[in-house]
């Protein structure tokens, strides 16, 4: 029994990695996947075969080739031989998605963000609902599993919301209130800013890069790090929450209590408070709202030339410290800075300045590929990683 048990234990491990090279890599040959796995031709075909029958994995054709032999297959995840659904709680919106095996959207439900613990219970329902109506045919038995992004500290293992002061969430049940809509579904919860940083390490502007943080600049602050292909939560769950660093005891009143928080000086609610204020002292026309702002200042106008100074040196100081402490290869920016090419350039050449022990080259410095939708992306590939990875996607129920 030991034995059949080591060996069946081994055909999981290889069925699993021959899924997440196929899921990471897209298109793979039998030959080039006995090659990455250095499994015998033998074993790599007999599981090859075993997929194929399940419907998880198929044939597409003959790979180009240079010489005159016999063509190689190529191989790729069936894309219907499963399903996602990826839910994304930011602080604008919720998204709800349910997605293929591709990791490609096939049905969508958006709507702005509910606020507190009941409200956003709620909403979370009718966002499932309207999402899986809107997934034609699909049924729910062939939903293997639930990447679910939110902001604040998350207990992964509780599947909670600890807090969240943007939200005013406070031990919010998350995965409680997914499970009672999907009870026999598998679910993951992950901090916003972390399923982002692995979106963009996994497939975006990061893709290949090991160390990696993302930063969102929005109506809050937040960091997800990679360490080493992967995520870095932290004690607690906490790493990343740079939103709430002081650095101005003098400074606002940030929602979190505190004074002079990063999120006061860098958060778009803040910044057009901020800017309405100082134009109102001036005796300049307010902006009506953040594009406008953002706009005025792209155009030159003077008057928000302090304004954005301060924003450019807390920018700074923020990224630096990451920069120090961290030495990323990358840092990902995702947020309203990236509408700012006048901010971005003054950001990067700022940087580049610093005396840093590494030199800071500006190709450190890059815009999300995937902006909002980074979150949900994240999550999904996550979910669908933790799927290639177990037994999940052999059994054939498992829906509610």
């Amino acid at each position: 029994m030991h034995v059949k048990g080591n060996l069946k234990l081994m055909k999981e491990l290889n069925t699993a990695t021959i899924l997440n090279l196929l899921h990471r890599e897209g298109r793979m040959s039998r030959a080039e996947l006995k090659r990455a796995t250095k499994l015998s031709p033998a074993t790599v075909s007999a599981l090859v075969e075993e997929l194929i029958g399940q419907g998880l994995v198929e044939e597409i054709g003959a790979k180009p080739s240079a010489g005159a032999g016999r063509k190689a297959i190529s191989l790729q995840i069936s894309k219907d031989g499963g399903y996602v659904i990826g839910i994304s709680i930011g602080n604008r919106d919720l998204i709800c998605a349910v997605l293929n095996l591709h990791g490609e959207c096939i049905a969508e439900f958006k709507s702005e963000i509910a606020i507190g613990n009941d409200s956003l219970a709620e909403q979370i329902h009718t966002a499932l609902n309207e999402c899986v109506n809107r997934a034609d045919a699909l049924k729910t038995g062939l939903i293997k599993g639930i990447g679910i992004a939110a902001p604040g500290i998350i207990d992964e293992n509780a599947g909670s919301v600890l807090y969240s002061s943007t939200l005013k969430l406070n031990d919010f049940k998350l995965k409680k209130q997914v499970s009672a809509f999907f009870p026999d579904v598998p679910i993951k919860i992950v901090n916003d800013s972390n399923a982002a940083a692995f979106a963009e390490h996994y497939s975006g502007a990061g893709k290949g890069r090991g160390n990696l943080v993302y930063v969102t600049m929005n109506e809050g602050i937040g960091a997800g790090i990679v360490i080493d292909s992967r995520i870095h939560s932290g004690f607690g769950g906490a790493a990343g929450e740079i939103g709430h660093i002081s650095i101005d005891p003098n400074g606002e009143v940030c929602n979190c209590g505190q004074r002079g928080c990063v999120e006061t000086l860098l958060a778009s609610s803040f910044l057009l408070n901020r800017c309405r204020s100082y134009a109102e002292k001036l005796g300049q026309k307010p902006p009506h709202d953040f594009d406008e702002m953002l706009a005025r200042y792209e155009s030159g106008e003077a008057w928000l030339e302090p304004v954005f100074e301060q924003v450019a040196e807390a920018a700074r100081l923020t990224l630096a410290s990451i920069v120090q402490f961290i030495s990323p290869e990358v840092i990902v920016i995702e947020g309203w800075t990236n509408r700012s090419p006048k901010l971005s350039l003054k950001l990067r050449s700022e940087l580049e300045r610093l005396r840093f022990p590494l030199k800071f080259t500006p190709d450190r410095l890059l815009p999300s590929a995937f902006g909002e939708k980074g979150p949900l992306l994240g999550s999904a590939t996550l979910m669908l990683e933790q799927i290639f990875h177990s037994t999940l996607l052999n059994n054939s129920g498992g829906g509610s």
